[in-house]
């Protein structure tokens, strides 16, 4: 392999960035052990990569030694110069390094630490009831069976004690938020927009478990073939795109995360709203990427709103805490969807037949409905 083709195992920031938000509890237990098996992965590809181009090394040097200029030659040809190879064996081996301290970080997190913040929990709870002056933390006290006072004893410097389940999901369910919110998130260090959206995702999340949506599935089959119709894209998120002669003109999603290079990688679902305005989640991958690459895929979230804009919410790859929201609302619409589904018309048709109805209904006129 050339020494210009191993630039992607010699970039650490994503995986140094992965464990950051994991230390900081915005990655779950499964995604961390999924991330694990990938840095594996790369430690074993690293590792080839380093004994190759060591074997390359030594066989530049008996050339240069023995003045063999076709066997030096052929071997720039493979691997570059021989101070290239060099200097690209010692970035491998400090990538290597890195690598080895991402796994053993990781990995000690997934069987040491526990997946539940005190601090930042009451620190929410503190947050949100700034936030509804109607709720009080008494309230709360009470309905989950605990003496006042509770939540100020557990926040006591040396109080090594976790709250009980039932005052967590009471908490949770008097502020209006999911358990997950509660738990995961930072609220106070988050920006205004970030605390609407949350609220928003929140209530996209506990509305689709209780099946209370009508979200509609979008094939990748389909997405990748929107065509234009009368001069307009068939899909408001897709963009008429002018490439080179080889390619013609094409429908493109320009995704925030890929930009052009963009195309559909699963099912996409969309909900839509007040006057048609309409939420897309979109499974999105790089058109063009190596094989293999954790970074080629994301969730988008995109609202659109008729005759005016579209625009992107949250992407799961974004700097923002929220991030992973997008994901968790993603897989929730996903599962929920394998369940069969009915809408309120043929509903209401199989109620009536459960009470053993079975007329037609009428017109104010006395006619009976047709179709």
């Amino acid at each position: 392999m050339h020494v210009r083709d191993l630039q992607s195992l010699l970039d650490t920031k994503d995986s140094e960035k992965f464990v950051s938000e994991a230390i900081d509890g915005r990655r779950t237990k499964d995604e961390i052990e999924d991330y694990l098996h990938t840095i594996n992965m790369t430690i074993d590809v690293v590792a080839g990569e380093v004994e190759d181009l060591n074997k390359a090394l030594d066989e530049m040097n008996a050339a240069i030694h023995s003045d063999d200029k076709a066997k030096l030659k052929d071997l720039m040809e493979e691997y570059g110069s021989p101070e290239q190879v060099k200097q690209c064996f010692n970035a491998l081996k400090v990538a290597r390094s890195t690598y080895d301290d991402i796994f053993d970080t990781l990995g000690k997190l997934n069987s040491d630490r526990k997946y539940f913040n005190k601090k930042r929990c009451f620190s929410n709870i503190r947050e949100l009831l700034k936030q509804n002056s109607n709720v009080k933390i008494g309230q709360i006290e009470r309905d989950a069976g605990i003496r006042l006072g509770y939540m100020s004893r557990l926040e006591k410097e040396g109080n090594t004690s976790d709250p009980s389940m039932e005052f967590v999901v009471t908490a949770a369910l008097h502020l209006n938020v999911s358990l997950d919110t509660l738990v995961w998130f930072n609220l106070a260090g988050l920006t205004p927009l970030e605390q609407y959206l949350v609220k928003f995702f929140d209530k996209l999340k506990s509305d689709t478990m209780a099946d209370k949506l009508d979200w509609n599935r979008e094939k990748p089959d389909k997405l990748n073939d929107v065509c234009i119709y009368q001069g307009e894209s068939e899909h408001p998120l897709f963009s008429f795109l002018d490439t080179d002669y080889r390619e013609g003109a094409r429908c493109v999603f320009v995704s925030k995360s890929f930009g052009k290079n963009t195309s559909i990688k699963d099912d996409c679902f969309n909900l839509r709203l007040k006057n048609g305005t309409t939420l897309y989640l979109m499974n999105i991958e790089k058109a063009v990427c190596k094989s293999n690459d954790p970074d080629a895929s994301a969730i988008e979230a995109w609202i659109w709103v008729p005759y005016k804009n579209v625009s992107a919410l949250v992407t799961s790859r974004d700097a923002s805490p929220i991030a992973q929201m997008v994901l968790g609302l993603y897989r929730d619409v996903k599962a929920q969807m394998e369940h069969p589904k009915i809408n309120k018309e043929a509903m209401s048709a199989i109620d009536a037949f459960m009470k053993d109805d079975l007329e037609d209904d009428k017109f104010d006129d006395g006619d009976d409905i047709t179709f």
